[in-house]
């Protein structure tokens, strides 16, 4: 058969990562152009869009999987009455849902740490923005590479804290371009620092 899983998956992460990669650049263009970023409304929207369009690659996967396993002789011993849909959901849920998951839940922790410093804090640290900044970039660049987006704009910030030497720690500037970064050359980059061991 011409189409194959692995060939699908591809296609479907490609897809995925126009999307996120256009959506981050029409934002940074609104935010270029408006002089200001989109309104707390527009990036709850924002997030809700990236997480539908997450589960929905997930979704089509398994969907995908199961179609091409449906067409094969071989495959088809994989799939009821042949053997347990148990078995199915759990390859679907390791293969195509536990690493979207993840970074979901990722996303919300580091979104709500960031809201419960604020408020903590009196705004101290970050700006109203910055939550869900975070969130779209670690929805953006997924597991694992959220992990160097994340150390990525701390150590912008910290470099910039000490160049600028005075106010609050100037994150706002780095998650879109750092996001944006790590989704052209993430894969690149994981190699170096061997965090592909922790892809799921």
């Amino acid at each position: 058969m011409f189409f194959t899983i692995p060939t699908l998956s591809i296609y479907l992460s490609f897809c995925r990562d126009f999307f996120d990669f256009i959506f981050i650049i029409s934002v940074l263009s609104f935010w270029f152009l408006k002089k200001k970023l989109p309104s707390i409304k527009s990036f709850k929207r924002i997030l809700n869009i990236f997480i539908v369009v997450i589960l929905f690659q997930a979704f089509s996967e398994t969907f995908l999987n199961w179609w091409l396993w449906s067409q094969q002789r071989i495959t088809q011993q994989l799939l009821p009455p042949h053997t347990s849909i148990a078995y199915v959901l759990k390859y679907s849920w390791q293969h195509y849902f536990f690493a979207s998951i993840v970074t979901i839940i990722f996303a919300l922790i580091v979104f709500w740490g960031i809201k419960s410093l604020n408020k903590k804090f009196n705004k101290t640290f970050f700006y109203d923005e910055e939550p869900y900044l975070s969130a779209l970039g670690i929805l953006a660049v997924s597991w694992p590479n959220c992990l160097i987006f994340l150390c990525l704009v701390l150590l912008l910030g910290v470099i910039a804290h000490f160049i600028i030497q005075k106010g609050r720690l100037p994150l706002l500037y780095f998650w879109l371009p750092c996001a944006l970064l790590i989704l052209l050359l993430g894969d690149i980059i994981s190699k170096y620092i061997t965090i592909n061991q922790l892809v799921i």
